[in-house]
């Protein structure tokens, strides 16, 4: 299983440092947040994350169980996500916990699984069915943007980390000193321990030698020179100890790589040679490449697939033809009775449709160099991904098939020609109206509209300018418009903007109101297959089935508008 390492919602909880209680806190895991690990897209919700005693849940540093910190105490499923709280233990790597959260370094949380983890994979995305969490770690570097402490408990008289100061203890030096020497560059902190102490010990050697023989000959220092310290420096070198200790701090930093010690050495350091130590980028370009985020990657957006969500049935396995029983016929079932005589017999009868499956299919051929490197993320991954968005849009065109097969059969609701504002929304309230007289009553409760229609429809106003279907505020009008124009709402009927019925055009269009009872589409998941039978390629393929069918043709109606005059 990959680290599911995901930022938390922000929950306004204040950030405060508490050493006495050794208390951390922070959202585990959010809940309907999509986040992206080594190419694939995962999704937790409420109740999917299961634990036993919270006691055993272990706080681990990057899920290494040899550096297990704390145990949880308090784990609550809420809406937002998972909320954690630890007990941070005794000693030196508690104590080294609590200061790099507070310090912002650790702060991101990251959930390890036990067994029996189980996703589904929807839409491309792995939605979280079964997680029985074993362990919950600190991490510096999390993939998703909100999964991040929300406390750290430390007690110094009620400061949060808000009112810390953060001002480090400064030297100013206004000594008159003829003063010249090498340029010193400040050590990456990921650098090996070796190549850290070397280069700051050479420093040192390096503006001591200048400090105390500047031009190769005798100290050279003006008549009326002097030292200003506005604050006391942390180290001192005449036998008496000082707030740190200097070797102490550059072990520190070049082993340990201990930031706050680095800190210390690297401002001492420059305020004893400056101006020696003049570094700025241009100087570490070659030691700063540009690096790669594969956290970052971007991804194509994603594609609305409207038909097939309001059509959708469920699922098939193969292409075997099947067979789904509906109503045929029904006479003379109820009539008045005559007292002594008996009821005429009725007739009922029942009826059965076929449904022939078909295969969707596609095929990628990826080089073996390719295949063989992988890449972070995986290419064959990110390649799967948008295989499988394009499935589901091969999908929406099956849905919009089986309606364009079957126009013949279709009933019209024709609009006229060049009809707007509240001309054209009066006549097409007046037509759903309409349906009420229909057999069954009007159960029209979708509508797959085309752009020519549907603008024409966002855009309608009455004889004053006041727009007929409002976003905002609805007053004596029938219907309204979601958010952004996503959908909108005709005399109660949702009117979906469907991509695939076509682009805005000059010409007749056709929309389709629905009731989603009589019109069917199954289909089988996306298998992914590979097939590694050539030496200079490996296909990545995907196969499924899908199957449509329309039950009662009294269930449709054919909208036709054209926008021109």
């Amino acid at each position: 299983m990959p680290e599911f390492t995901m930022d938390a919602v922000t929950t306004g909880s204040v950030f405060a440092v508490d050493h006495e209680t050794r208390v951390i806190r922070g959202l585990a895991v959010p809940y309907g947040v999509e986040g992206v690990k080594g190419g694939q897209r995962f999704m937790f919700a409420k109740g999917t994350v299961t634990w036993g005693d919270p006691k055993r849940v272990k706080l681990y540093i990057a899920h290494d169980a040899a550096q297990a910190v704390g145990h949880a105490f308090e784990l609550k499923d809420t809406d937002a996500g998972l909320e954690a709280a630890f007990k941070v233990a005794r000693g030196p790597e508690g104590d080294k916990a609590l200061s790099m959260a507070e310090d912002g370094v650790w702060d991101g949380l990251s959930i390890g699984p036990g067994e029996g983890v189980k996703f589904q994979l929807r839409n491309g995305v792995h939605h979280a069915v079964k997680f029985p969490l074993r362990e919950i770690s600190m991490t510096p570097q999390p993939v998703f943007d909100s999964s991040r402490l929300t406390s750290v408990s430390m007690s110094q008289e009620g400061q949060t980390m808000a009112d810390a100061p953060t001002t480090e203890p400064t030297m100013a030096a206004t000594a008159t000193i003829a003063v010249t020497g090498p340029t010193i560059e400040t050590p990456e902190a990921d650098a090996p321990a070796e190549s850290l102490e070397a280069s700051i010990t050479s420093a040192i050697a390096a503006g001591f030698a200048h400090l105390a023989n500047p031009q190769g000959g005798p100290e050279v220092i003006s008549a009326g020179a002097s030292l200003t310290v506005t604050e006391e420096s942390p180290y001192r070198f005449d036998g008496v100890r000082g707030s740190h200790d200097f070797s102490t701090d550059l072990i520190s930093y070049g082993r340990d790589h201990d930031s706050e010690a680095g800190e210390r050495v690297m401002a001492f350091m420059q305020e004893m040679f400056t101006p020696t130590f003049d570094v700025d980028t241009g100087n570490v370009t070659s030691l700063n490449p540009a690096r790669q985020r594969p956290d970052m990657y971007v991804d194509e957006r994603r594609f609305r697939t409207p038909l097939y969500d309001a059509l959708h049935k469920g699922a098939i396995t193969d292409m075997t033809p099947f067979l789904f029983p509906k109503f045929g016929s029904a006479a003379n079932l109820v009539a008045p009775h005559v007292e002594g005589v008996e009821p005429t017999p009725g007739s009922f009868t029942a009826t059965n449709q076929t449904v022939t499956p078909s295969a969707v299919s596609g095929k990628v051929e990826i080089t073996r160099e390719v295949w063989d490197q992988g890449g972070n993320p995986q290419v064959s991954g990110l390649i799967w991904n948008k295989m499988v968005q394009h499935y589901f849009s091969a999908l929406e065109v099956s849905a919009y098939n089986i309606l364009n097969a079957n126009v013949a059969s279709i009933t019209d609701i024709p609009l006229t020609t060049a009809a707007a504002d509240d001309d054209l929304v009066n006549e097409l309230e007046a037509a759903i109206a309409d349906l009420n007289f229909i057999a069954g009553g009007n159960t029209f409760n979708y509508a797959a509209t085309h752009a020519n229609l549907y603008k024409k429809l966002a855009a309608a106003v009455d004889s004053t300018g006041r727009k007929l279907l409002p976003m905002y505020g609805p007053t004596n009008a029938n219907g309204g418009a979601r958010a952004r124009f996503t959908s909108l709402d005709v005399a109660g009927v949702e009117f979906d903007p469907v991509p695939s019925l076509g682009a805005s055009s000059n010409n007749t269009s056709n929309s389709y109101l629905i009731d989603t009872g009589c019109v069917h589409l199954w289909n089988s998941a996306p298998q992914r297959l590979e097939f590694q039978y050539r030496v200079a390629y490996v296909d990545l393929a995907i196969w499924g089935y899908v199957a449509t069918a329309i039950s009662d043709f009294g269930g449709v109606r054919q909208v036709t508008y054209d926008p021109t005059a």
